[in-house]
Parts: structure tokens; C-alpha cells; sequence
């Protein structure tokens, strides 16, 4: 059963916390301390985009299977990925996975499936499914990010 939008389910991480919302105001008149249920998912989708368009510097086979530190945090370069080659596709996105598996702890049994690609673009959309872990909370989710050779934070809205 979803939380309810409003209620608080998870903590601030540390660096949306030192993250400036609104430069402009000199205080904060609340801290941001939590998240509604909402905003927790809203927070992970970015991070997922961040993290699946930072690009590591390691080929495919340097990063699959092997363990991860924040030296190769990211994923690898999608400019030769061939659209046609599904072995190809297949290993990508079990980096996609590990990669997620190893970066965003909020995310567990993590599962990831090529919606769509735009060959001309390197630019895939990704569909997300896992199980989002929090304090208190324990639930299956699946969402859309974009990776693309560019880079950014791209979240596809439902």
C-alpha cells in the first residue's frame, strides 16, 4: 500500500542537504531534514540519471563483475553500443544494474530494461525496476531515466 504524499519516509542524503534550493533566500525557514514519499522518489530518479550518465572512464568489460569504489563511479561510454546486438545490450545492462546496485544504496534488486533507443543520439530510455529501502520502508517501484552519451540528469515523467 503507497504512503500517503505527505508523510515523511525517509531522511535528506547528505548532499541534496547541502545542495542550495533557493540561493536567492539568505535562511532556509524550515531545514530539509526528510522527504515525503514523493519527494524520496523524485530524489532517487535523479540520482540514478546522474549516476547512468557520469561516465566512469572504464570500457564494459574493466567495470562487469568487478567490485566498485567511487574511482569508478558512473557508467561506461555509450557511444559503441550497437542497438542490434542484443549480447551486446544484454551485458550493458547488467553494468546498468551493478552500477546501481553498488551507487545508490536506496535501491536494491535493481532490474534494468532498454525502453527505447535513438541510434542517431546514442540516447536510450531506460526502464528501472527495484525495491526502494529506507528506514521504515520496504517497496517495489520502477521508473524512467534516459542515458545518453551527453550526459545530465534526464528523468523521463510519467
Amino acid at each position: 500500500m503507497p504512503i500517503a504524499p505527505r508523510q515523511h519516509v525517509a531522511a535528506v542524503p547528505l548532499f541534496e542537504r547541502l545542495t542550495d534550493r533557493n540561493p536567492e533566500q539568505s535562511r532556509e525557514p524550515k531545514p530539509l531534514r526528510t522527504l515525503s514519499y514523493s519527494e524520496l522518489m523524485r530524489s532517487v530518479q535523479k540520482e540514478v540519471a546522474r549516476l547512468l550518465n557520469t561516465r566512469s572512464g572504464h570500457t564494459l568489460d574493466e567495470l562487469l563483475g568487478q567490485p566498485r569504489s567511487v574511482l569508478d563511479y558512473g557508467c561506461t561510454d555509450l557511444l559503441w553500443v550497437n542497438p542490434h546486438d542484443p549480447q551486446l545490450l544484454t551485458r550493458l545492462t547488467q553494468l546498468m544494474e551493478e552500477t546501481i546496485e553498488a551507487f545508490e544504496p536506496r535501491l536494491r534488486g535493481v532490474s534494468v530494461k532498454i525502453t527505447s533507443m535513438i541510434r542517431t543520439e546514442s540516447r536510450m530510455a531506460l526502464m528501472i525496476t527495484a525495491t526502494l529501502v529506507t528506514e521504515e520502508l520496504r517497496e517495489p517501484v520502477s521508473f524512467q531515466v534516459t542515458a545518453s552519451p551527453r550526459g545530465g540528469d534526464s528523468i523521463d515523467d510519467e
